[in-house]
């Protein structure tokens, strides 16, 4: 019994570090050349396994793309900022937070994003599943305006809507990756979105 449940947690860890190295190399492979001219075949060939083994894991591309997202979903750092805005006690420091968060959230998973920004302009199920996580980005962004407006921190006429539609404007991954293409670096850019954000939304003191 224990000899068997080893050589089923060796075949796991195999089955999870091909899995890995598939997702690694396609979201490499992905960002460099773009989502139409990567074939499964190159994928194999790149992550040196069977062409047969990734159909097996993923199944096609769009999923490879599916998976990708849901890695990155998984990044603790969202929670846990979530969990700092609930404790921070002035909106300048809920807007600094949230506008950090995204900074050090796309800078380690922009090459994800860029491949499904790409793979969603050519497939329908992966523009579908760009839907839904805008969807979950302005729940977020809600839940943000919502502690603002709790912190009595908005300007008189600014809204929780509004300052969920500043927020999809002004922080998501698009405005980063066009400030990145016109010349900011990251921390400038993190500055300025801070101050803009904060500039727009909240009640001078």
């Amino acid at each position: 019994m224990t000899s068997r449940t080893y050589r089923s947690t060796v075949r796991d860890r195999a089955a999870a570090a091909t899995r890995t190295a598939i997702l690694d190399t396609a979201e490499a492979l992905f960002a460099e050349h773009g989502y139409a001219r990567i074939t499964i075949k190159r994928i194999a060939e790149e992550a040196d396994v069977a062409q047969g083994t990734v159909y097996a894991a993923f199944g096609s591309k769009p999923a490879l793309v599916t998976a990708l997202t849901e890695r990155a979903a998984d990044d603790s750092g969202i929670g846990e900022v979530l969990t700092a805005i609930e404790a921070a006690a002035t909106g300048d420091e809920v807007v600094r937070l949230v506008v950090r968060s995204i900074n050090d959230l796309v800078r380690r998973r922009r090459h994800t994003m860029t491949a499904l920004f790409d793979a969603a302009t050519v497939d329908q199920g992966v523009a579908a599943l760009l839907d839904r996580i805008r969807q979950l980005e302005r729940e977020r962004f809600g839940l943000v305006a919502a502690r603002l407006e709790q912190l009595g921190a908005l300007r008189p006429g600014v809204t929780a809507g509004n300052t969920v539609r500043v927020l999809e404007y002004f922080v998501t991954p698009p405005s980063w990756f066009r400030m990145l293409e016109i010349g900011w670096d990251w921390e400038e850019a993190c500055v300025f979105l801070t101050d803009a954000v904060c500039a727009a939304v909240l009640l001078k003191v």
